[in-house]
């Protein structure tokens, strides 16, 4: 037997990654392949329509390296470009590799285009110098140029640093005591061969190399001496060129968060610039088992003169980094990573250049109907559970099946788990044989209580942060919306200790659920900018009793959170949608906001469930206000009959003199009065007697009176008032919320796109303008003449009687004629929801006709017409505009013919009109 082949270039570096645990960079483009044939499998185990893959590859690489234009030392702060390059994995010459990728994923089959950029963990451990940052800086302004999404795949040491090779081998030093080096030394110095040989590089280079004073004086021994004073060295990166390289991609990368779309997945550690890329593109995939920090924990255990941390886990782990709201999503390794990437992709338009207000986000097919009812509601004693309502859950019989199967697994040998596995496939294959019949689906649906969102989109970002609030991206009937939901119950927040300080230990600070926290307040500020930039439609399930308002969450700045919310919803240019769900309480300062009010644009709508309540206080806190005891004993005293017997026959009594009426009480108490007073005493001791009776009676039904002066406070929270003081558009009942989101979504990214047709025409009309105009021609538009693709209505199962729907009114009525008074009120909202439905729904018609397109065409070539005759008279208002307008008159004269015809109609029109 021979000796084993030596390893090839490239199979070398991958063992070099691999040592690092993290994937070669030049392997990326398989593991995107891999993760997204996945991605097409798991979309067809689920039964989804266009669910086959498209032939040949799904993902195809290019790679791009800095054309040979771009050079020089300081390439990063110059302009840099990219070219397309052919050459075999591991033949790069710098630690920075970009690509350009076209996937070919579920939502765009045909292929869509993104830039790709990875740290080479094998070139220099991943470090930074100006070549990788002019590298990195290209493909930042390549993906804003081309409109783009960028992938960042972060596997680095941070800024590079060096010292000049050339110069350290001929460094010599001058000794206090030559003979005994622990003297100390009195200057670094050159001999005169080495400086004459380091001043012909720089000759050669164009750079000066070093700064050095020839030692005064006679030679000595050896020739004459120069003393060190600066190094600059040959090599580019070596220091501060670094630090400045550093910053020009922090701003590249900020601004493609900022004008483009960016996704970072940490696969390996990341360092000092690469901590700041993550945090800068915010949307930050980490792997469990690698960190982002500033700084190694050797360098700090040094600086801090004694061993502190013992890993780079324990500072910039998930731990750290998924809690403090750094990392968005935790991935187990760069498969996992990489398909959190394409389904956070999924959500990003694939041209990036259309105009603001008009998004053109894939909408994907999904075998979840648009018209289905919500089937998940919380229980009589439950509060909304908000992952539920966003994306469903199994039911209580289901969960605990699970549960009790887990468990005779865990109990079973492997052997008998194995073939429990298999009897289970073979019943799954049998039971998809047979699906035909339907039974399949209806087990499958009373096993399953689904939410408001299609079944499988729910991608929750930031789970570990601010739990208190939760945030991600999901899909209405295949359209991509950002989700802001409220966690309901009492959470903890884990305050880690410091290993640096002594005297600190772990906490973990409760939370209560419904209440924006410092930290929650800035998480949902966040999302909101983050789905803004993504050009997301958003809806909000709101659910908050208000903001924490104590001395502590006001000084770590709940307040200026807060405010950081009302400017993110002000500048908010795409659907806003607050919705109360079921059971559900807006009050105080969490619905301001979120109120409508804040967009001047109009771009909020608030909707609520029958059942939600929303005011400026709770009821218990208002009735502690404004119906104090006082109030309810005045109540009392009006409509209790037995209080107002006892008041009648207290004022038929004669008048007691105040002698008697002194004695009154103890002759009450069953005491012997003086015998001249009979009469008079009788009548004092009814009276006192009556008075007792009223206030034991005041006392027995003061708490049923304080339960009374609550449901009444709690009137002036329903859905019916609001809709009435006009603070809410619609009520909308939760079981319909999918429905009608669904189409209201459909019917306002309709409007919004056809706004942004005409003010893009005519630039002197609003977006309110551009509204009313659209409006006005749909009512223009005979109704005969619409041709609906809108999908057929809703089932039967969806337009059931209001009636059935539980309400607090109806539940505290219990049958008693003011039940009825409030079922014929919310009967009448119910029928105002019916109407909102049936005027999205001709709206829809209207634009998805071929008049109604007509119609469109047609005023968007008015508009034009009237927008250039516009500029026209503009122009010819000045003499230097008239001489222009001439000359290019002349011009297309000599172009056109045909205009020179229609010239002449027109002047021919004009001179009639004068004669």
């Amino acid at each position: 037997l021979g000796p084993y082949p030596p390893l090839q270039p490239l199979q070398q570096r991958r063992l070099a990654a691999r040592r690092h645990n993290v994937t070669y960079c030049y392997d990326f483009p398989a593991v995107f392949e891999t993760a997204l044939r996945e991605v097409w499998a798991a979309r067809a185990a689920a039964g989804e329509p266009n669910a086959f893959p498209p032939s040949g590859r799904l993902c195809v690489a290019e790679e791009l390296v800095l054309s040979n234009a771009t050079g020089g030392q300081r390439a990063y702060r110059g302009p840099c470009q990219l070219e397309r390059c052919s050459r075999p994995g591991g033949k790069n010459d710098c630690g920075m590799v970009v690509w350009a990728l076209t996937l070919r994923t579920p939502e765009c089959p045909q292929g869509r285009q993104v830039i790709a950029i990875a740290n080479d963990i094998t070139y220099a451990s991943g470090a930074f110098s100006p070549r990788e940052d002019a590298v990195f800086r290209a493909a930042c302004e390549l993906a804003l140029a081309e409109k783009l999404p960028l992938l960042y795949l972060a596997a680095n040491s941070g800024a590079r640093v060096g010292l000049a090779t050339e110069v350290k081998e001929r460094l010599q030093v001058a000794w206090n005591d030559p003979e005994d080096p622990s003297q100390g030394f009195q200057y670094l110095y050159l001999t005169e061969a080495d400086y004459a040989a380091l001043e012909r590089m720089a000759k050669q280079t164009g750079t000066e190399l070093v700064r050095a004073v020839k030692q005064p004086g006679s030679s000595v021994e050896g020739g004459a001496r120069w003393i060190l004073q600066d190094v600059v060295g040959s090599e580019d990166g070596l220091g501060v060129e670094c630090l400045s390289g550093s910053g020009a991609i922090a701003s590249a990368f900020n601004r493609v968060f900022r004008e483009g779309f960016s996704v970072t997945l940490v696969s390996g550690r990341t360092v000092g610039i690469g901590a700041y890329l993550a945090r800068l593109g915010r949307r930050c995939v980490q792997r469990t088992d690698q960190p982002i920090i500033l700084t190694g924990f050797a360098a700090l255990n040094k600086l801090l003169g004694r061993q502190v941390y013992t890993s780079h886990m324990q500072l910039g782990g998930p731990r750290v980094m998924g809690v403090n709201g750094v990392s968005h999503h935790l991935a187990a390794d760069d498969l996992d990573g990489v398909r959190t990437m394409l389904h956070l992709l999924s959500f990003c338009p694939p041209d990036l250049g259309t105009a603001a207000g008009a998004p053109t986000h894939p909408c994907l097919p999904s075998s979840d109907p648009i018209t289905r009812p919500i089937t998940y509601a919380p229980g009589p004693a439950e509060k909304l559970d908000p992952r539920a309502a966003i994306a469903g859950r199994p039911t209580p019989q289901a969960a605990a099946a699970n549960s009790s199967n887990s468990l005779v697994d865990k109990g079973r040998g492997a052997a008998a788990a194995a073939a429990a596995t298999q009897d289970a496939q073979a019943a799954a294959a049998a039971g998809a044989g047979i699906a035909g019949d339907g039974g399949g689906a209806e087990a499958e649906e009373c096993s399953w209580q689904s939410g408001m969102f299609d079944r499988g989109s729910w991608e929750e970002s930031q789970a570990s942060w601010a739990r208190t609030v939760v945030t991600g991206r999901a899909r209405l009937g295949g359209q991509p919306v950002g989700v802001i939901a409220v966690e309901t119950g009492v959470v903890s927040r884990l305050q880690p200790a410091d290993p640096g300080m002594p005297d600190s230990s772990e906490m973990l600070v409760p939370q209560a659920g419904q209440v924006w926290y410092p930290d929650s307040a800035a998480k949902t500020a966040a999302a909101i900018e983050e789905f803004a930039l993504e050009r997301l439609p958003l809806i909000i399930l709101a659910n908050w009793r208000g903001f924490s308002g104590g001395q502590g969450d006001l000084f770590a700045g709940v307040l200026q959170a807060g405010s950081c919310i009302v400017e993110a919803l002000r500048t908010y240019r795409y659907p806003v949608f607050v919705y109360i769900p079921c059971g559900a309480e807006l009050r105080g300062g969490a619905w301001v906001v979120v109120d409508s009010c804040i967009s001047s644009e109009g771009m909020i709508e608030m909707y609520a469930d029958p059942t939600a309540r929303g005011g400026v206080l709770e009821p218990e806190g208002v009735v502690e206000i404004k119906f104090r005891t006082p109030d309810l004993l005045r109540l009392m005293h009006r409509i209790d009959p037995v209080i107002q017997a006892t008041k009648a026959s207290l004022q038929q009594l004669p008048p007691t003199p105040p002698s008697i009426k002194a004695a009154a009480p103890s002759l009450a108490a069953g005491g012997s009065g003086n015998g001249g007073y009979d009469g008079c005493a009788s009548a004092a001791v009814k009276a006192t007697r009556g008075e007792a009776a009223i206030k034991e009676r005041e006392r027995a039904l003061l708490p049923v009176y304080q339960q009374v002066a609550r449901a009444f406070a709690d009137m002036h929270d329903t859905p019916v008032r609001m809709l009435a003081k006009g603070v809410i558009r619609g009520i909308v009942p939760w079981r319909r919320a999918r429905a009608f989101f669904a189409q209201r979504l459909r019917c306002r990214l309709c409007e919004e796109t056809l706004a942004a047709h005409v003010v893009a025409t005519d630039p002197t009309l609003t977006r309110q303008d551009a509204l009313q105009l659209l409006h006005g021609l749909q009512s223009a538009m005979p109704s005969r003449s619409l041709s609906s693709s809108l999908p057929p209505p809703a089932s039967p199962a969806l337009g059931q009687s209001m009636d059935s729907l539980p309400t607090a009114s109806a539940a505290l009525a219990d049958g008693v004629d003011g039940g009825k008074v409030a079922a014929s009120g919310l009967q009448k909202a119910m029928t105002a929801f019916e109407d909102l439905m049936q005027a999205d729904q001709c709206f829809l018609d209207w634009a998805e006709s071929a008049g109604g397109r007509a119609a469109m065409a047609s005023q968007l070539r008015t508009l034009k017409a009237r927008a250039a005759a516009a500029v026209v008279s503009q122009v010819l208002l000045t003499a230097d505009g008239r001489d222009g307008l001439l000359a290019a008159l002349g011009d297309s004269l000599a172009n056109d013919p045909s205009l020179c015809a229609q010239l002449r109609m027109l002047l021919a029109a004009q001179q009639g009109k004068m004669n």
